[in-house]
């Protein structure tokens, strides 16, 4: 069942538009907002009362689903939860609009597309656009895809939660900082995802060229997710570069992710013939 809500999930995101009431984001900021006009009292307003008060949404989707315990209401529910958390839609619309600015020249509008690809991604400006694509492609399908599989539905919920909130507090305009420990429990949710989606690089791309900056950052516990994965990233594909192409090394990094997407979906399915994944 894992496998076929996965499956179903990715399709429906990749062939149909996706709606902002389709995003995890929409209905977690709307409850943050009701649950704070209704919790005002100081007591709401510790760390851990907000913390419990953010992730109380997920919790509520697992706790319904042990409540009802019906085959198909888990199965359906997957499928919403996935498609929530994975949602990347304003992402996808500033890519091929960057693209289609690339191809014609329109150096300003290249450059506000990726600033708003690299914010979308949680990154600073100055991010390449390819690097904020591969940020974007782990967090939104590789890392969710990792805590359905050993978690389900509260497992994708909880991460989508923590990374809108690390984006939050990450915010230039954010003027709240009491909050910033979702940075560093989005560090360690992404810790063993980072290093399984660098392994999947070497997998699909130039293994002998990215296995030793694989180890080498691996093996480093301190080491940041988003730097492994682009060190890993840049070794591993082995396509010639054009200095004076815009879109090629950002389209070579992309097709590189989504094959690595696709491998972890066989593991997926291997998984689940063997009995390991239900």
């Amino acid at each position: 069942m894992v496998l076929i809500a996965l499956l179903m999930a990715l399709s429906i995101e990749r062939l149909y538009h996706s709606p902002d009431a389709l995003h995890w984001q929409f209905y977690l900021s709307r409850w943050q907002h009701w649950s704070a006009s209704k919790l005002s009292d100081e007591k709401w307003q510790s760390v851990l009362a907000t913390f419990l008060r953010t992730i109380a949404p997920a919790l509520f989707v697992g706790l319904l689903i042990q409540l009802l315990d019906n085959l198909l209401v888990t199965f359906l529910v997957s499928i919403a939860a996935l498609l929530l958390a994975i949602n990347c839609e304003p992402a996808r619309v500033s890519y091929k609009t960057y693209l289609k600015a690339a191809n014609r020249g329109d150096d300003e509008t290249c450059q506000e597309y990726q600033r708003a690809l690299s914010q979308y991604a949680g990154l600073g400006e100055k991010t390449s656009v390819n690097q904020s694509l591969i940020w974007i492609n782990y967090r939104h399908y590789l890392a969710v895809m990792f805590y359905f599989v050993l978690f389900g539905s509260v497992g994708a919920l909880l991460y989508a939660t923590f990374r809108i909130a690390a984006d939050a507090e990450n915010n230039p305009e954010s003027q709240d900082n009491s909050t910033s420990y979702w940075s560093r429990l989005l560090w360690f949710a992404d810790w063993v995802p980072a290093r399984l989606a660098g392994f999947g690089l070497l997998i699909v791309g130039h293994f002998s060229r990215a296995l030793p900056v694989w180890i080498q950052l691996t093996s480093t516990p301190y080491s940041e997710p988003k730097s492994l994965l682009f060190e890993v990233a840049e070794n591993a594909e082995d396509t010639p570069q054009h200095p004076d192409d815009k879109t090629e090394h950002a389209m070579c990094q992309l097709k590189l992710m989504r094959r690595q997407q696709i491998f972890w979906v066989a593991v997926i399915a291997v998984l689940t013939l063997s009995g390991a994944v239900l």
